[in-house]
């Protein structure tokens, strides 16, 4: 945060990591499944830098403030507006029908779906914390 900037190097490298969903030079966004389990180990009093270790982030990443910062952001934010996003996002999915689909709908509906099963099954399948 403040003045970072990462190289085309570090941005490939955080893009890389499965906690990561995107990265610019400024930015990092982390994964929704990510935070929570942050959230869930702080509860526990291991301290962010711990955690961020435990997830496999390069040492630029735990050594800076990013951490501590982003762990206090989604303690305070987890009550608000994830528990709403989550809940909107389960009535979408059961609005879904799939006979009402065309051809080409029902392919990008599978496709989408296929993807996500198997980033499902590489978290299941690796020493995920």
């Amino acid at each position: 945060m403040g003045n970072i900037k990462y190289t085309q190097k570090q941005i490939k490298e955080l893009k890389a990591n499965i906690n990561v969903k995107n990265c610019t030079e400024k930015h990092i966004v982390f994964e929704k499944v990510f935070k929570f389990k942050v959230v869930k180990l702080s509860k526990e009093y291991i301290i962010p830098k711990e955690i961020f270790k435990k997830f496999w982030f390069p040492e630029y990443v735990i050594n800076s403030r990013i951490p501590s910062l982003s762990v206090d952001r989604w303690k305070r934010n987890i009550n608000k507006k994830w528990v709403i996003e989550e809940t909107k996002w389960r009535k979408k999915s059961e609005l879904i029908d799939f006979e009402k689909m065309d051809l080409k709908e029902q392919n990008e509906y599978l496709k989408t779906k296929i993807a996500y099963l198997e980033e499902l099954k590489k978290l299941l399948d690796s020493d995920y914390p």
